[in-house]
């Protein structure tokens, strides 16, 4: 990716992540599946939040795009990624993070169910913080930043 393509980076406000929704419990899918109405398939009708990538050498890194989605009783959390373990390689989506419905915001919901994936994540898998962002959605720089620093 071409530097002029990538969201501004480098200078960006400090903002305040709204409050947490009461009661919102996030869950890696991984880790606790979802014990019923699991979803079957590529989801519909979801919202891009953002894109981040991790690039640890030139042959080892990882793209996730997450995507909100709210079924039934539940909100979702999907990462479409990039198989290249596939021959020819193939974008899929997987069920990252679930929380049972919560009334909030679409940006307080999302930003908030990103951070508690993310520190699950860190807890199953020691992962570091991400070295850029690739394509902003529902979530501007500053609130993924803000997010971040929540987790790291």
């Amino acid at each position: 990716m071409h530097p002029d393509q990538r969201p501004q980076q480098r200078i960006a406000p400090v903002v305040t992540l709204p409050p947490q929704p009461e009661g919102l419990d996030v869950k890696l899918d991984w880790v606790e599946g979802m014990p019923d109405d699991r979803p079957e398939g590529s989801p519909r009708k979801v919202e891009f939040l953002c894109s981040v990538e991790w690039a640890w050498s030139p042959m080892h890194g990882r793209i996730d795009n997450y995507y909100l989605h709210r079924r039934g009783k539940r909100w979702l959390l999907w990462v479409h990624w990039l198989d290249e373990d596939e021959v020819p390689w193939k974008w899929r989506w997987v069920l990252f993070a679930y929380a049972d419905f919560v009334k909030g915001d679409m940006e307080q919901i999302a930003v908030h169910m990103l951070i508690g994936a993310w520190k699950e994540t860190v807890k199953y898998e020691e992962i570091e913080r991400y070295h850029w962002i690739n394509a902003t959605g529902l979530l501007s720089v500053e609130a993924i930043q803000a997010a971040a620093r929540e987790v790291w």
